[in-house]
């Protein structure tokens, strides 16, 4: 299902690429502009309830880059592509198993998980503007997007009452991968404010609340740990941006 909906998404990013440019779109002030972005995220966790408890969020940062097009001469449609760097991460209470123990399955969650997770993403995204961008001071607007997820080395530490047992590198898997165990995706709708630079007015910045739903949960293996640890998650990120 998830490869034929990145086929899909693949084929309309085309599209619309080669369409922007048959239309004669030009490349003008207001029709292609460079978008640099971060801000501080949200994270909403669940965790598989049979092996873990108590999922909190740790840090979540976003920090990232897109490049966006104009689809029409009326400067209200516009199609982004970019990357992300999503450093992210969730405590949780579970298992640990010493080597040559019992693995003694008791919902007894004594031990401290700490997983400080790293992404790069990269957003397919169309934008509308409820007012156009070349002749309004400012346009509130509505965006959906797609985002192919990569996840690289994480880092996890256990502790108990303060003291760390264990302290590595976490290679972290998609529970249903795209490709690679390591490549996923998901989805988001953002509401967004921004301030267009017109010929009376220098500057362009624009604020983002970016809610973003993925399709797959993720987990790590290690010997000490308990075994189907799947970790699902929702963020919401609040982007602050400027637009040249």
């Amino acid at each position: 299902m998830l490869k034929a909906l990145h086929s899909v998404v693949f084929g309309v990013t085309v599209f619309f690429t080669l369409y922007s440019r048959a239309a004669g779109v030009p490349n003008s002030h207001f029709g292609s502009r460079i978008r640099f972005h971060l801000g501080p995220g949200f994270g909403f966790y669940t965790i598989n309830p049979n092996h873990a408890a108590d999922p909190k969020q740790k840090f979540n940062f976003l920090l990232g880059v897109n490049k966006e097009f104009s689809l029409g001469r009326d400067y209200k449609t516009f199609f982004l592509v970019g990357v992300d760097y999503f450093y992210h991460g969730l405590g949780f209470k579970s298992y640990y198993f010493p080597p040559d123990t019992l693995q003694l399955y008791n919902k007894d969650f004594q031990y401290d998980y700490s997983l400080q997770i790293h992404e790069l993403q990269l957003p397919l995204q169309f934008k509308y503007l409820f007012k156009p961008e070349h002749n309004s001071l400012f346009s509130p607007y509505v965006c959906v997007a797609y985002h192919l997820r990569y996840l690289l080395p994480s880092q996890l530490k256990v502790s108990y009452f303060g003291n760390i047992q264990e302290e590595e590198a976490a290679e972290l898997k998609f529970k249903t991968p795209l490709f690679d165990e390591q490549l996923n995706a998901a989805v988001s709708l953002s509401l967004g404010w921004q301030k267009n630079s017109l010929a009376s007015s220098k500057g362009s910045f624009y604020v983002e609340a970016n809610l973003r739903y993925n399709f797959s949960p993720y987990y790590f293996e290690k010997s000490y740990a308990a075994s189907s640890l799947y970790i699902n998650s929702t963020h919401l990120i609040i982007q602050l941006g400027i637009r040249f």
